[in-house]
């Protein structure tokens, strides 16, 4: 039986889906992409768009974060990390939504606002989605729960998601910090609960090819095409 393979870019958002896997205690391998990669005609055969993250099981071939968050939350049992109970299930709909559909834009508008529009107005996209994203940072810090997650007691594929994507405040792309999100004192509580979980770490080391500080990790190589 194949192993699933997720793949990915080294910091990019596919880090909450290698939690997921991480969480699964299966094998797994993962691919660490490069443009070229990305552009080649093996990998168009799993995503013809081009984009990671993307997750390659047996015969099934799923693109885009949020869906393959959801595939593995319902071929596989992860048990309180994707609740699907009392209602709790429509909540991670909705929080992965947001983080999809909101948040990460947000995010692609600061770093990238020459993507967006003409060169001469990119400074001023960039000041306008700083201010959107402290909104954010602090509407994330005020659904915080007493647990320090945004869902339940455990983390769950929401907070795995949502860190893979709030750890740029503190490691953007051009190497500084975007934002101090030292006021936001929940936030804080996040990170620490989720940088103290095992299969954070693992991911972390996987994705930065540092395999000697796995912890009981079920990862299983890396796929090269």
């Amino acid at each position: 039986m194949e192993n699933p393979i997720l793949f990915i870019i080294p910091g990019a958002c596919s880090l909450g889906s290698q939690v997921a896997l991480e969480w699964l205690n299966i094998p797994y391998q993962v691919s660490v992409t490069t443009p070229e990669i990305r552009q080649s005609a093996a990998f168009r055969k799993v995503n013809p768009m081009g984009k990671v993250g993307a997750l390659k099981d047996g015969e099934d071939v799923v693109g885009e974060n949020l869906a393959i968050l959801l595939y593995i939350a319902d071929k596989y049992n992860l048990g309180n990390h994707c609740p699907s109970k009392n209602g709790t299930r429509q909540q991670v709909y909705q929080w992965l939504s947001y983080l999809s559909s909101t948040l990460h834009p947000v995010f692609g508008h600061f770093n990238y606002p020459d993507r967006f529009i003409a060169a001469e107005h990119a400074e001023n996209l960039r000041s306008h989605a700083l201010e959107r994203l402290h909104t954010q940072l602090q509407f994330i810090n005020d659904s915080i729960n007493e647990h320090g997650y945004l869902l339940g007691k455990e983390p769950t594929i929401v907070d795995a998601q949502a860190f893979g994507l709030l750890r740029w405040t503190y490691k953007a792309a051009r190497g500084e910090n975007l934002v101090d999100t030292n006021k936001y004192t929940k936030l804080q509580q996040f990170f620490a609960n989720m940088k103290a979980q095992k299969a954070i770490q693992n991911a972390l080391a996987i994705e930065n090819q540092h395999l000697e500080l796995l912890k009981d990790s079920k990862f299983a190589g890396y796929f090269t095409f």
